[in-house]
């Protein structure tokens, strides 16, 4: 496998590219039964067999939308007229998403994102994977380890297509040992939709459990100095499951934002490890304790109080994959870099797209040119098409 990826010369990459759109030009229209389009309107949208689904957006002309997760970025904002027809069930429209995702959803939209129970396909129940029968299409809902309430899609009509969403492979099991994210498992299929946020070489991450090691590790380090730690997490996803693999024997103090979407998983039965909310203390009394770990969105760093509390000598932690890059590391000034992702690294795509074996693979989000790149040096018998906007792909 290392001689794949020694080098990447630009001619022959270009020649790679313009090869695959032509490729997908060619292949425009020859097959009626599936047809997945992207635009900057509705996003991505599937058609198999006449079932119009579209993912993780708002489409008034779909049959059915699916809202893999409540990160903000694929959370469909309804327009307000749309919304009442929802609500007086004068819509033909059904949602898949899990309740967490929903409750998540529409607390962060403000009501922008709400249907009634009557409208819910599959979600409803913790337990997946779930699958329907869809006017003869099997829909499954498959956890896929991104965030709590994280879903891929699984579609099985006349081809099988796989849409993974955000999603990691490896399950993770929580400092309280009391929970298990399940990662997404790998299924042979015809066509794989997916992500590749790190699908470049150089995005390769140490494993859970030793991410969990080195990050309690500095903050006992730098608490016993009389330093208290600030950590950058967003307020979704990565600030609860960094709260659950903390030491609870510190006190653990929440910024706002992460509050209010934290109440939200304990009120759906996620275990969550002793924490404060923010608004218990003031900064004055912050910068007198030395003792405390805070977690905040990243770009609070530069707001008050925690600017102040920096400069009182808080140390930084940043989490996020992205720091392997040091474009990242200037944005957000920190002591302490660790590569702490809720997506899969470069190794783990490559693997995915193994065992899912797929006869066409659509790459959308993230490092697409480069991965498509050294996925067509491995197999060269898959089509590997670019998402793009505005393309449309069959």
């Amino acid at each position: 496998m290392k001689d794949i990826f020694q080098s990447n010369p630009l001619k022959e990459f270009r020649i790679f590219i313009n090869n695959s759109i032509n490729q997908m030009k060619e292949s425009k229209g020859k097959n009626e039964k599936i047809d997945i389009s992207y635009n900057n309107i509705f996003g991505l949208n599937i058609c198999i067999d006449g079932i119009n689904i579209a993912i993780d957006h708002w489409n008034p002309n779909a049959d059915i939308i699916f809202v893999s997760h409540a990160h903000m970025d694929h959370i469909p904002y309804i327009p307000e007229k749309n919304l009442k027809d929802l609500e007086n069930k004068q819509s033909h429209i059904k949602f898949i998403c899990s309740k967490i995702t929903k409750k998540i959803a529409e607390a962060r939209t403000r009501g922008r994102f709400n249907f009634p129970e009557k409208l819910w396909l599959l979600g409803k129940d913790k337990n997946y994977p779930q699958s329907i029968d869809y006017n003869g299409i099997i829909l499954t809902s498959i956890e896929n380890g991104h965030t709590y309430g994280s879903l891929s899609l699984l579609i099985e009509g006349s081809e099988k297509i796989l849409y993974t969403s955000d999603f990691i492979t490896k399950d993770r099991l929580l400092f309280n040992g009391q929970q298990v994210i399940k990662g997404l498992i790998p299924i042979n299929c015809d066509r794989l939709i997916m992500e590749c946020t790190f699908g470049a070489p150089n995005f390769i991450f140490p494993s859970f459990q030793e991410i969990r090691k080195e990050l309690n590790k500095y903050i006992e380090k730098e608490i016993s100095k009389g330093h208290p730690v600030i950590i950058l997490g967003y307020a979704f996803g990565k600030s609860q499951i960094t709260l659950n693999i903390l030491d609870p024997s510190h006190r653990i103090i929440l910024d706002k934002n992460i509050v209010k979407l934290t109440d939200i998983l304990e009120n759906e039965g996620i275990k969550i490890t002793k924490w404060e909310p923010y608004g218990n203390f003031n900064k004055k009394q912050l910068i007198r304790l030395n003792d405390y770990i805070l977690l905040i969105p990243p770009y609070y760093i530069f707001r008050e109080p925690y600017k102040s509390l920096i400069n009182a000598g808080a140390k930084v932690v940043y989490l996020s994959g992205k720091v392997l890059n040091e474009s990242s590391r200037r944005e957000f000034p920190a002591e302490k870099y660790i590569p702490f992702s809720d997506h899969c690294d470069f190794n783990d795509l490559i693997e995915f797209v193994g065992r899912c074996n797929p006869k066409k693979i659509y790459l959308k989000h993230g490092k697409i040119e480069e991965f498509s790149y050294y996925l067509s040096k491995i197999n060269r018998n898959q089509q590997i098409f670019c998402i793009r906007e505005k393309i449309k792909l069959v």
